[in-house]
Protein backbone atom coordinates (compact mmCIF):
# COMPACT_ATOMS: atom_id res chain seq x y z
CA UNK A 1 0.00 0.00 0.00
CA UNK A 2 1.36 3.42 -0.92
CA UNK A 3 2.02 6.17 1.59
CA UNK A 4 -1.29 8.06 2.05
CA UNK A 5 0.44 11.29 3.12
CA UNK A 6 1.50 13.91 0.57
CA UNK A 7 3.68 16.67 2.02
CA UNK A 8 4.45 18.11 -1.43
CA UNK A 9 3.12 21.62 -2.00
CA UNK A 10 0.46 22.01 -4.67
CA UNK A 11 -0.96 18.49 -4.56
CA UNK A 12 -4.32 17.39 -3.22
CA UNK A 13 -3.61 15.09 -0.26
CA UNK A 14 -5.58 11.91 0.25
CA UNK A 15 -6.08 12.86 3.89
CA UNK A 16 -7.49 16.39 3.92
CA UNK A 17 -8.37 17.82 7.32
CA UNK A 18 -10.79 20.35 8.72
CA UNK A 19 -11.89 22.20 5.58
CA UNK A 20 -15.13 20.37 4.72
CA UNK A 21 -17.42 23.23 5.83
CA UNK A 22 -15.51 25.78 3.75
CA UNK A 23 -15.54 23.56 0.68
CA UNK A 24 -19.24 22.79 1.05
CA UNK A 25 -20.16 26.49 1.43
CA UNK A 26 -18.21 27.45 -1.70
CA UNK A 27 -19.67 24.62 -3.79
CA UNK A 28 -23.21 25.44 -2.65
CA UNK A 29 -22.71 29.05 -3.78
CA UNK A 30 -22.09 28.01 -7.40
CA UNK A 31 -24.77 29.59 -9.57
CA UNK A 32 -26.04 31.75 -6.70
CA UNK A 33 -24.40 35.15 -7.08
CA UNK A 34 -26.33 36.38 -4.02
CA UNK A 35 -24.48 33.95 -1.78
CA UNK A 36 -21.86 35.59 0.46
CA UNK A 37 -19.53 32.76 -0.65
CA UNK A 38 -19.81 33.65 -4.35
CA UNK A 39 -16.68 35.78 -3.97
CA UNK A 40 -14.36 34.25 -1.40
CA UNK A 41 -10.88 35.18 -0.20
CA UNK A 42 -8.97 32.32 1.42
CA UNK A 43 -6.23 33.64 3.69
CA UNK A 44 -3.54 31.41 5.15
CA UNK A 45 0.12 31.21 6.06
CA UNK A 46 2.48 28.92 4.17
CA UNK A 47 1.52 25.29 4.67
CA UNK A 48 -2.01 26.04 5.86
CA UNK A 49 -3.58 24.17 2.95
CA UNK A 50 -4.67 26.98 0.59
CA UNK A 51 -3.49 25.28 -2.59
CA UNK A 52 -4.77 21.89 -1.44
CA UNK A 53 -8.20 23.39 -0.79
CA UNK A 54 -8.32 24.99 -4.24
CA UNK A 55 -7.13 21.78 -5.88
CA UNK A 56 -9.83 19.83 -4.03
CA UNK A 57 -12.46 22.32 -5.18
CA UNK A 58 -11.21 22.14 -8.75
CA UNK A 59 -11.42 18.34 -8.74
CA UNK A 60 -15.11 18.51 -7.76
CA UNK A 61 -16.25 21.34 -10.03
CA UNK A 62 -16.41 19.25 -13.25
CA UNK A 63 -19.28 17.30 -11.67
CA UNK A 64 -21.24 20.57 -11.63
CA UNK A 65 -20.75 21.26 -15.35
CA UNK A 66 -19.18 24.69 -14.91
CA UNK A 67 -16.45 26.54 -16.77
CA UNK A 68 -13.29 26.49 -14.64
CA UNK A 69 -10.65 29.19 -14.99
CA UNK A 70 -7.72 28.32 -12.73
CA UNK A 71 -4.71 30.65 -12.65
CA UNK A 72 -1.72 31.65 -10.59
CA UNK A 73 -1.87 35.41 -11.12
CA UNK A 74 1.77 36.17 -11.86
CA UNK A 75 2.89 38.64 -14.50
CA UNK A 76 0.50 39.28 -17.38
CA UNK A 77 -2.03 36.66 -16.29
CA UNK A 78 -4.99 38.26 -18.09
CA UNK A 79 -4.10 36.47 -21.33
CA UNK A 80 -4.08 33.21 -19.40
CA UNK A 81 -7.65 33.87 -18.26
CA UNK A 82 -8.81 34.70 -21.79
CA UNK A 83 -7.19 31.62 -23.29
CA UNK A 84 -8.80 29.35 -20.68
CA UNK A 85 -12.25 30.80 -21.29
CA UNK A 86 -11.76 30.54 -25.05
CA UNK A 87 -10.85 26.85 -24.72
CA UNK A 88 -14.19 26.13 -23.06
CA UNK A 89 -16.39 27.75 -25.69
CA UNK A 90 -18.48 25.38 -27.83
CA UNK A 91 -16.75 24.98 -31.20
CA UNK A 92 -19.98 25.87 -32.94
CA UNK A 93 -19.94 29.27 -31.24
CA UNK A 94 -16.36 30.32 -31.99
CA UNK A 95 -17.50 32.28 -35.03
CA UNK A 96 -19.37 34.62 -32.69
CA UNK A 97 -16.22 35.59 -30.82
CA UNK A 98 -15.26 39.18 -31.74
CA UNK A 99 -12.98 39.49 -34.75
CA UNK A 100 -9.75 40.15 -32.93
CA UNK A 101 -6.43 39.09 -34.32
CA UNK A 102 -5.30 36.86 -31.49
CA UNK A 103 -5.04 36.21 -27.77
CA UNK A 104 -1.54 35.70 -26.47
CA UNK A 105 -1.00 32.89 -24.00
CA UNK A 106 1.62 32.92 -21.19
CA UNK A 107 3.81 30.46 -23.13
CA UNK A 108 4.04 32.76 -26.12
CA UNK A 109 1.51 30.99 -28.34
CA UNK A 110 -1.29 32.84 -30.05
CA UNK A 111 -4.82 31.58 -30.27
CA UNK A 112 -6.29 32.76 -33.55
CA UNK A 113 -9.83 34.05 -33.30
CA UNK A 114 -11.46 35.59 -36.35
CA UNK A 115 -8.96 36.90 -38.85
CA UNK A 116 -11.38 39.44 -40.27
CA UNK A 117 -10.13 43.00 -40.39
CA UNK A 118 -11.98 46.05 -39.27
CA UNK A 119 -12.38 45.46 -35.52
CA UNK A 120 -12.37 48.79 -33.70
CA UNK A 121 -9.23 49.30 -31.61
CA UNK A 122 -11.30 49.76 -28.44
CA UNK A 123 -12.35 46.10 -28.60
CA UNK A 124 -8.76 45.02 -28.03
CA UNK A 125 -8.98 45.02 -24.24
CA UNK A 126 -9.50 42.45 -21.51
CA UNK A 127 -12.98 43.46 -20.38
CA UNK A 128 -14.45 43.51 -23.90
CA UNK A 129 -12.92 40.16 -24.89
CA UNK A 130 -13.87 38.40 -21.66
CA UNK A 131 -17.42 39.77 -21.69
CA UNK A 132 -18.00 38.68 -25.28
CA UNK A 133 -16.91 35.12 -24.53
CA UNK A 134 -18.87 34.94 -21.28
CA UNK A 135 -21.97 36.06 -23.20
CA UNK A 136 -21.67 32.81 -25.16
CA UNK A 137 -21.37 30.78 -21.95
CA UNK A 138 -24.29 32.68 -20.42
CA UNK A 139 -26.46 31.76 -23.41
CA UNK A 140 -25.64 28.12 -22.60
CA UNK A 141 -26.56 28.73 -18.91
CA UNK A 142 -23.00 27.94 -17.93
CA UNK A 143 -21.53 29.26 -14.69
CA UNK A 144 -17.86 30.35 -14.68
CA UNK A 145 -15.63 29.88 -11.63
CA UNK A 146 -12.37 31.80 -11.35
CA UNK A 147 -9.83 30.10 -9.08
CA UNK A 148 -6.81 32.22 -8.10
CA UNK A 149 -3.98 30.45 -6.29
CA UNK A 150 -1.19 32.39 -4.57
CA UNK A 151 -2.58 35.82 -5.37
CA UNK A 152 0.08 38.49 -5.75
CA UNK A 153 0.08 42.02 -4.37
CA UNK A 154 -1.86 44.62 -6.30
CA UNK A 155 -0.73 45.18 -9.88
CA UNK A 156 -2.33 46.84 -12.88
CA UNK A 157 -3.37 43.35 -14.06
CA UNK A 158 -5.01 42.50 -10.75
CA UNK A 159 -6.82 45.84 -10.77
CA UNK A 160 -8.06 45.18 -14.31
CA UNK A 161 -9.35 41.73 -13.39
CA UNK A 162 -11.10 42.79 -10.17
CA UNK A 163 -12.77 45.80 -11.79
CA UNK A 164 -13.88 43.60 -14.72
CA UNK A 165 -15.20 40.93 -12.34
CA UNK A 166 -17.16 43.60 -10.48
CA UNK A 167 -18.77 44.72 -13.75
CA UNK A 168 -19.61 41.10 -14.62
CA UNK A 169 -21.54 40.80 -11.38
CA UNK A 170 -23.31 44.11 -11.98
CA UNK A 171 -24.30 42.86 -15.44
CA UNK A 172 -25.74 39.66 -13.91
CA UNK A 173 -23.23 37.22 -15.34
CA UNK A 174 -23.15 33.87 -13.54
CA UNK A 175 -19.60 34.03 -12.21
CA UNK A 176 -17.82 33.40 -8.93
CA UNK A 177 -14.31 33.89 -7.62
CA UNK A 178 -12.20 32.01 -5.08
CA UNK A 179 -8.87 33.72 -4.43
CA UNK A 180 -6.21 32.34 -2.07
CA UNK A 181 -3.18 34.17 -0.78
CA UNK A 182 -0.79 34.84 2.07
CA UNK A 183 -2.02 37.22 4.80
CA UNK A 184 0.29 40.05 3.69
CA UNK A 185 -0.86 39.74 0.07
CA UNK A 186 -4.57 39.71 0.87
CA UNK A 187 -4.06 42.65 3.24
CA UNK A 188 -2.34 44.54 0.43
CA UNK A 189 -5.23 43.88 -1.96
CA UNK A 190 -7.84 44.89 0.61
CA UNK A 191 -6.05 48.18 1.31
CA UNK A 192 -5.73 49.15 -2.35
CA UNK A 193 -7.84 52.24 -3.02
CA UNK A 194 -8.80 50.95 -6.48
CA UNK A 195 -9.84 47.48 -5.32
CA UNK A 196 -12.41 48.53 -2.71
CA UNK A 197 -14.97 46.11 -4.17
CA UNK A 198 -12.95 43.12 -2.98
CA UNK A 199 -13.38 44.24 0.63
CA UNK A 200 -16.95 42.96 0.48
CA UNK A 201 -15.82 39.43 -0.34
CA UNK A 202 -16.27 36.57 2.12
CA UNK A 203 -12.98 36.25 3.99
CA UNK A 204 -11.91 32.84 5.32
CA UNK A 205 -8.78 32.48 7.44
CA UNK A 206 -7.32 28.97 7.43
CA UNK A 207 -6.37 28.32 11.03
CA UNK A 208 -4.64 25.19 12.31
CA UNK A 209 -7.05 22.27 12.53
CA UNK A 210 -8.21 20.74 15.79
CA UNK A 211 -5.73 18.28 17.31
CA UNK A 212 -8.55 15.75 17.77
CA UNK A 213 -8.97 15.59 13.96
CA UNK A 214 -5.25 14.94 13.55
CA UNK A 215 -5.37 12.25 16.22
CA UNK A 216 -8.43 10.59 14.66
CA UNK A 217 -6.84 10.42 11.21
CA UNK A 218 -3.49 9.18 12.51
CA UNK A 219 -5.29 6.46 14.43
CA UNK A 220 -7.18 5.31 11.32
CA UNK A 221 -3.91 4.97 9.42
CA UNK A 222 -1.49 3.72 12.07
CA UNK A 223 -3.39 1.81 14.75
CA UNK A 224 -2.41 -1.58 13.31
CA UNK A 225 1.27 -0.60 13.17
CA UNK A 226 1.70 0.49 16.78
CA UNK A 227 4.08 -1.69 18.77
CA UNK A 228 2.08 -4.01 21.09
CA UNK A 229 4.23 -2.70 23.94
CA UNK A 230 2.73 0.75 23.55
CA UNK A 231 -0.64 2.25 24.35
CA UNK A 232 -2.08 3.11 20.91
CA UNK A 233 -4.06 6.14 22.11
CA UNK A 234 -1.11 7.54 24.02
CA UNK A 235 1.36 7.26 21.13
CA UNK A 236 -1.08 8.65 18.56
CA UNK A 237 -1.98 11.54 20.87
CA UNK A 238 1.69 12.34 21.26
CA UNK A 239 2.18 12.36 17.48
CA UNK A 240 -0.89 14.54 16.95
CA UNK A 241 0.28 17.06 19.55
CA UNK A 242 3.65 17.32 17.80
CA UNK A 243 1.87 18.72 14.70
CA UNK A 244 0.09 21.54 16.58
CA UNK A 245 -2.70 21.03 14.03
CA UNK A 246 -0.58 22.65 11.30
CA UNK A 247 -1.71 20.98 8.03
CA UNK A 248 1.70 20.75 6.37
CA UNK A 249 3.24 19.22 9.49
CA UNK A 250 0.35 16.74 9.72
CA UNK A 251 1.33 15.55 6.24
CA UNK A 252 5.09 15.62 6.94
CA UNK A 253 5.03 13.72 10.22
CA UNK A 254 2.48 11.25 8.85
CA UNK A 255 4.68 10.66 5.81
CA UNK A 256 7.79 9.85 7.85
CA UNK A 257 5.86 7.75 10.37
CA UNK A 258 4.60 5.67 7.44
CA UNK A 259 8.07 5.32 5.92
CA UNK A 260 9.90 4.60 9.19
CA UNK A 261 7.23 2.52 10.89
CA UNK A 262 6.42 -0.14 8.31
CA UNK A 263 7.42 -2.83 10.78
CA UNK A 264 6.09 -1.12 13.87
CA UNK A 265 5.73 2.36 15.35
CA UNK A 266 7.18 3.06 18.77
CA UNK A 267 8.64 6.04 20.61
CA UNK A 268 11.96 5.75 18.78
CA UNK A 269 10.28 5.74 15.37
CA UNK A 270 8.15 8.73 16.37
CA UNK A 271 11.21 10.66 17.57
CA UNK A 272 13.12 9.92 14.35
CA UNK A 273 10.14 10.88 12.20
CA UNK A 274 9.70 14.17 14.06
CA UNK A 275 13.34 15.10 13.46
CA UNK A 276 13.03 14.36 9.74
CA UNK A 277 9.75 16.26 9.53
CA UNK A 278 11.31 19.31 11.20
CA UNK A 279 14.19 19.33 8.72
CA UNK A 280 11.68 19.53 5.86
CA UNK A 281 9.56 22.08 7.72
CA UNK A 282 12.53 24.36 8.36
CA UNK A 283 13.77 24.14 4.76
CA UNK A 284 10.43 24.43 2.97
CA UNK A 285 8.55 26.86 5.21
CA UNK A 286 10.53 28.58 7.94
CA UNK A 287 13.49 29.51 5.75
CA UNK A 288 11.18 31.00 3.10
CA UNK A 289 9.29 32.98 5.72
CA UNK A 290 12.56 34.19 7.26
CA UNK A 291 14.01 35.18 3.87
CA UNK A 292 10.99 37.41 3.16
CA UNK A 293 11.54 39.44 6.33
CA UNK A 294 13.56 42.62 6.75
CA UNK A 295 16.52 42.71 9.14
CA UNK A 296 14.39 44.61 11.68
CA UNK A 297 11.63 42.00 11.43
CA UNK A 298 14.22 39.30 12.06
CA UNK A 299 15.57 41.10 15.11
CA UNK A 300 12.05 41.29 16.49
CA UNK A 301 11.26 37.59 16.15
CA UNK A 302 14.73 36.62 17.38
CA UNK A 303 13.97 38.59 20.54
CA UNK A 304 10.73 36.61 20.83
CA UNK A 305 12.61 33.31 20.56
CA UNK A 306 14.00 33.79 24.08
CA UNK A 307 10.56 32.98 25.50
CA UNK A 308 9.03 29.54 25.87
CA UNK A 309 5.44 29.95 24.67
CA UNK A 310 4.29 33.54 24.31
CA UNK A 311 6.24 36.80 24.51
CA UNK A 312 5.34 39.95 26.37
CA UNK A 313 5.55 43.01 24.15
CA UNK A 314 7.18 44.87 27.05
CA UNK A 315 9.96 42.25 27.24
CA UNK A 316 10.63 42.56 23.50
CA UNK A 317 10.84 46.32 23.90
CA UNK A 318 13.42 45.89 26.68
CA UNK A 319 15.53 43.36 24.75
CA UNK A 320 15.63 45.48 21.62
CA UNK A 321 16.00 48.75 23.55
CA UNK A 322 13.38 50.42 21.35
CA UNK A 323 10.48 52.75 22.08
CA UNK A 324 6.81 51.82 22.06
CA UNK A 325 6.17 53.28 18.60
CA UNK A 326 8.95 51.20 17.02
CA UNK A 327 7.71 48.00 18.68
CA UNK A 328 4.10 48.69 17.67
CA UNK A 329 5.11 49.24 14.06
CA UNK A 330 6.98 45.95 13.73
CA UNK A 331 4.42 44.09 15.78
CA UNK A 332 1.74 45.10 13.25
CA UNK A 333 3.98 44.27 10.29
CA UNK A 334 4.61 40.75 11.58
CA UNK A 335 0.96 40.15 12.46
CA UNK A 336 -0.13 41.33 8.99
CA UNK A 337 2.40 39.04 7.32
CA UNK A 338 1.14 36.09 9.39
CA UNK A 339 4.46 35.39 11.14
CA UNK A 340 3.24 36.14 14.65
CA UNK A 341 -0.20 36.34 16.23
CA UNK A 342 -1.66 38.09 19.29
CA UNK A 343 -2.59 35.59 22.00
CA UNK A 344 -3.68 37.93 24.77
CA UNK A 345 -3.32 41.50 25.98
CA UNK A 346 0.27 42.49 25.30
CA UNK A 347 1.21 38.93 24.31
CA UNK A 348 2.52 37.53 21.02
CA UNK A 349 3.25 34.00 19.81
CA UNK A 350 4.67 32.52 16.62
CA UNK A 351 2.11 31.50 14.00
CA UNK A 352 4.34 28.67 12.74
CA UNK A 353 5.15 25.67 14.96
CA UNK A 354 8.80 25.22 15.99
CA UNK A 355 9.76 28.72 14.83
CA UNK A 356 11.57 29.27 18.14
CA UNK A 357 13.70 26.16 17.53
CA UNK A 358 14.43 27.27 13.97
CA UNK A 359 15.56 30.73 15.13
CA UNK A 360 17.66 29.34 17.96
CA UNK A 361 19.49 27.06 15.51
CA UNK A 362 20.18 30.02 13.26
CA UNK A 363 21.51 31.95 16.23
CA UNK A 364 23.76 29.07 17.28
CA UNK A 365 25.16 28.83 13.75
CA UNK A 366 25.72 32.56 13.65
CA UNK A 367 23.30 33.26 10.79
Amino acid sequence: MKNPFHPSFGKTPELFLGRADIKRSILESIGNTNSPWATTLIVGVRGSGKTSLLADLQSMLPQMDVAIVSVTPEGEFLDNILSQVYRQLPKSKLKFVPSLKSIKTPVGLELGLDAKDGSPSFTDNFRYQLTEMLEILRAKSKHTVFLFDEAQKHTSYMRTFVSTYQHLLMEKFSVSLVMAGLPSVISDLLNDDVLTFIRRAKRVVLENVDISLVSLNYKRVFKNNISPKHNVDELIEKAANYTYGYPYLFQLLGYYLWENGKAEINDEVLAQSLVEAKVELFNNVHQLVYSDLSNKDREFITAMSEDDNSSKVHDIMTRLDKDKGYISRYRERLITSGVVKPVGHGLLAFAYPYMKEFLQKKKQLGY
